[in-house]
């Protein structure tokens, strides 16, 4: 039993929302105005409101609605897979924006905080005035974000990385921007191991800036601008060991600052090893402006190729060029993404260098660094050239005291450390509870604070030098509520894409308090239990008792305090119909006089998993006798029922839900004197374990009359001739419905002969229904499978015959009807020997009614029948004439259930509501009395 079926980075890219996503106070959350949400949990639905309560599952579910000055918020950290085509666009006043948002970075150190994922390409396609931010992107057939014929376009702080093998042939971009691209930014990013460029300008771009990204590893450039007017490419690291760091040609004009180029990055394939850092072809030389850059190169690596030459040393390429008077070589710079302190590149960057953001690739601060000359040019001098600012070394105490309690709760902070920071600088101290309230500056001592509302608070202490270097540790408070958290349990059968696993519970917990669970358990009152993490929206169990009994499970959750709460619920693990189309002939044979035939699961593709009954189609030829077939579980006692009667040398069908054993077999028993030859023929399957269609029954209604032209065919069948008759999408029947339960009626037939019903629309979808002699009137129920909403009846006589249709119900294609439990053959009423009358013999009179008991006897649940399974039989009828059944309380339909001929024991499958009381009723609509036998084989059940 169980549920079968059922890089580094830096804690100051962290992106917080309000309180801790996820644990809201008292009210529920519905997000901030004009934003939207995007996050994969359980109770996420992209037709949804895009709510915090209610996000979306994908983002693309929010960028087909996204409207300017709205943002759309991806909370991580689960993935959100698929790639996104934005195709909205913003205004210079109210952009779109796309960020990324961490839902649960508290007590997580700063190294192992990552974006939200998102394993696909970003397109942006004809838009302006889009911002995306902080997320993670894995690419590896396709770049990772394309900006095609866009403006005014803003990538900042995302994080790329290359997935495959380094030698795929495939060469992708971390970011490409197209020809019809302009004044697109691509900010504060770090991109890895491309297997193309890690940016890519291609010709006819204009006005692209590239500023304060960590780019390492490509295969080709890091930066590749080719034909671009006003490129801005500076305060980057560029480290490459294979490409160049930087590359301009076809005429670009581009001012290049501020950047760090390494070589320190690795490739296993390097189609030019030897590639200068910096390459400014010889067309685009005159057009670019290069100064304060600097190269930490392996030894004997070209620094520069300028108009096609050659430079090592930054003091060669200044003699040749007049360009890169403030450039700086052999820089001892030893990893990417930390400078070294004393390093030449602190404090000595060109602050006026165009696209240069206040904050670093981290989002750390400009600061002056006390231990380096302030070298640097502009409006600053403290700017550091390369992505990385470098910061002071410093360090805050523990969390608040206590760290979680029932609210109110009064907590204290002592933030202060006697560990002075790297610079030995003056330090400040900023805490802020997180609750809203206003944050303690210029802390000193131990600080004091009461939460009174409930919820998760992250707590942060911050700590500032005198030059503005800070860090921020942060701690989670748990302020919890009075009473433990209510919880709640609804279940339903599993439904996938319009079918149902109705032996599997599929149960929705609310989510809205989790933030205070330490644990749930759920106890599935069949023995077994199973813990469930408490951020889950949904569980499921599968149930595998073939006797259907209802199991009550009970979901207790334990809250952080050790306080519980419970919630129980009702399941009865019930099967779902599966059609097999086309029908074939399972079993063709003779069976002797009162002979057994065990029709096995392989011969009635029951062996599948979970099956416990069989929709079976049973033709009967008499031999020199006549009598009965019944039909019931393999390996058990013969019930005293009939599925089938037949009389001497005449075809007789009639179809019946037969209960399967374990094993998938069923008998067939021949209670005739006579050897007869049988055909029988599967028509669906029912199963508790896998995914299949419901049932729903309506009134009966006419949908074929020929005899008053009822359909629109008016007049009697010819021989060989085939009618159309369209049953969905009229009548209560949906449109979309999987199959119909009809009943066929033929009388006024001129000469022996059969039916055959085809699914239209269906290939080799017929089968033989009923078989009648000359004069006499048949119905027989079946369920015929709809690919256009219409079914064909063809008249395989070689008279003429008029035909009844009735429809009594439908398969959905939703998996929200009635369900089936198989029962096992029981005879529930019989009017020989007062069975089902309350003991009262006699025959069922003319123009008479009875009602029976269904529910609550026999092993039917006694609430929620809501169709039974029966064959209805009239004995030796005086005369002929028809039974209609249907739900007591309701007003009988205008429909037969049974027609019968005089002298002819006729059987019927029908499947009639049951009411509201649990009764059925019986008229006989005869002019004779008549007995009456009724053969319950199951019943179909609300979910």
């Amino acid at each position: 039993m169980g549920s079968s079926r059922f890089v580094a980075s830096a804690a100051s890219m962290l992106v917080v929302v309000g309180v801790l996503a996820g644990a809201p106070a008292a009210a529920a959350d519905t997000g901030r105005p004009g934003t939207l949400y995007v996050q994969n949990v359980d109770w996420c639905s992209d037709t949804g409101p895009g709510t915090q309560d209610v996000p979306f599952c994908s983002v693309q579910a929010a960028a087909d609605l996204v409207v300017p000055g709205q943002t759309v918020d991806i909370v991580g950290p689960p993935r959100h897979g698929g790639t996104v085509t934005i195709t909205r666009s913003g205004t210079s006043s109210a952009p779109i924006t796309f960020q990324g948002v961490t839902s649960d970075p508290i007590g997580t150190s700063a190294a192992q905080i990552l974006p939200p994922s998102l394993g696909g390409t970003i397109t942006l396609s004809g838009v302006h005035d889009v911002h995306i931010s902080y997320l993670l992107l894995d690419h590896s057939t396709t770049d990772a974000v394309d900006v095609k014929g866009s403006q005014d376009v803003v990538l900042d702080r995302l994080r790329i990385a290359q997935q495959g093998p380094q030698d795929a042939p495939a060469a992708t971009d971390g970011v490409s921007v197209d020809g019809a691209s302009s004044d697109v930014t691509v900010s504060r990013s770090r991109i890895y191991d491309s297997h193309g460029n890690a940016v890519q300008v291609a010709s006819g771009a204009h006005d692209v800036t590239v500023t304060t990204n960590e780019l390492e590893g490509g295969r080709y450039a890091e930066i590749a601008v080719s034909g671009t007017a006003t490129a801005d490419l500076t305060g980057n690291t560029l480290d490459d060991a294979c490409g160049p760091g930087l590359s301009i040609d076809r005429g670009s004009s581009a001012t290049v600052e501020n950047n760090v180029f390494t070589g320190i990055g690795q490739s296993l394939v390097c189609p030019a090893p030897t590639a200068p850092a910096f390459s400014v072809a010889a067309d685009s030389a005159a057009s670019v402006t290069a100064d304060y850059n600097a190269f930490a190169l392996d030894s004997g690596r070209t620094e520069y190729s300028w108009g096609d030459t050659g430079y090592t040393t930054a003091a060669a390429f200044t003699a040749a060029t007049g360009q890169g008077a403030h450039d700086l070589d052999h820089v001892g710079y030893a990893y990417p993404d930390a400078t070294d302190e004393n390093s030449p590149v602190i404090d000595s960057a060109d602050a006026d260098a165009p696209g240069e953001p206040a904050t670093d690739v981290n989002g750390a601060p400009r600061v002056d660094d006390p231990l380096v000359a302030d070298t640097g040019t502009g409006a600053h001098t403290t700017y550091d050239r390369g992505a990385f600012e470098r910061q002071d070394t410093l360090s805050a105490l523990g969390g608040a005291t206590p760290s979680s309690g029932i609210g109110p709760l009064s907590v204290s902070v002592t933030p202060g450390s006697a560990k002075p920071g790297s610079w030995g600088l003056p330090q400040t101290y900023t805490v802020d509870f997180g609750d809203g309230s206003p944050a303690v500056t210029d802390a000193s001592g131990t600080v004091t604070h009461t939460y009174t509302t409930p919820g998760v608070y992250a707590e942060k202490v911050t700590v500032t030098d005198a030059n503005g270097s800070s860090t921020t540790r942060t701690a989670k408070v748990t302020v919890g509520t009075a009473t433990p958290p209510a919880t709640s349990l609804a279940v339903s059968p599993e439904i996938a894409q319009g079918t149902v696993d109705a032996g599997t519970a599929f149960l929705r917990l609310d989510h809205s308090d989790n933030w205070e669970l330490a644990s749930r358990t759920i106890s599935w009152g069949d023995g077994s239990s199973s813990s469930v993490p408490v951020t889950a929206g949904v569980t499921g169990h599968d149930y595998y008792d073939e006797q259907f009994s209802s199991y009550t499970m009970k979901l207790t959750q334990t809250d952080i305090f050790g306080r519980t709460a419970t919630a129980t619920a009702a399941f009865r693990p019930a099967d779902s119909y599966t059609p097999l189309t086309p029908p074939e002939y399972d079993y063709q044979g003779t069976v002797k006089a009162h002979g057994l035939l065990d029709l096995t699961s392989s011969t009635l593709h029951t062996d599948s998993n979970g099956v416990d009954a069989a929709a079976l189609r049973v033709t009967v030829t008499g031999g020199t006798a006549g009598g009965y077939l019944t039909l019931y579980p393999y390996g058990t006692t013969r019930p005293a029922v009939s599925a089938l009667n037949f009389a001497a040398h005449q075809a007789t069908e009639n179809g019946m839900t037969v209960r399967t054993s374990p094993s998938g077999d069923v008998y067939l028993y021949n209670g005739s004197a006579a050897s007869v030859s049988v055909k029988v023929v599967t028509a669906g399957i029912f199963s508790h374990a896998q995914y299949g269609h419901t049932y729903t029954p309506v009134t009966p209604v006419r949908v074929l009359d020929t005899r008053s032209g009822t359909g629109g065919v008016t007049g009697p069948v010819a021989s060989g001739k085939s009618i159309t008759v369209g049953v969905a999408g009229t009548h209560g029947i949906p449109a979309d419905a999987a199959a119909v339960v009809l009943d066929v009626q033929t009388t006024s037939a001129q000469a022996s002969g059969s039916l055959t019903v085809t699914s239209h629309g269906i290939a080799d979808s017929a089968v033989t229904t009923s078989y009648w002699t000359k004069g006499q009137t048949v119905s027989n129920v079946t369920v015929v499978p709809l690919a256009d909403g219409k079914v064909v009846l063809h008249n395989s006589s070689s008279g003429s015959v008029q035909l009844v249709t009735d429809v009594f119900g439908y398969v959905d294609a939703t998996g929200t009807g009635s369900v089936y439990l198989p029962s096992t053959p029981t005879r529930i009423l019989d009017t020989r020997n007062g069975t089902g009358t309350g003991g009262r013999i006699a025959k069922l009179g003319a123009h008479q009614t009875l009602k029976f008991k269904f529910s609550g006897a026999h092993g039917i649940p006694s609430s929620g029948a809501t169709a039974a399974d029966l064959v209805l039989t009239a004995v030796s009828p005086a005369t002929g004439g028809y039974l209609t059944a249907w739900a007591d309380g309701t007003t009988r339909p205008g429909t037969a259930s049974l027609d019968y001929g005089t002298g002819q024991t006729t059987p019927n499958e029908i499947m009639p509501r049951v009411g509201s009381d649990g009764y059925v009723d019986i008229y006989n609509g005869g002019s004779a009395a008549v007995n009456v036998l009724a053969d319950q084989y199951g019943v179909y059940v609300a979910q």
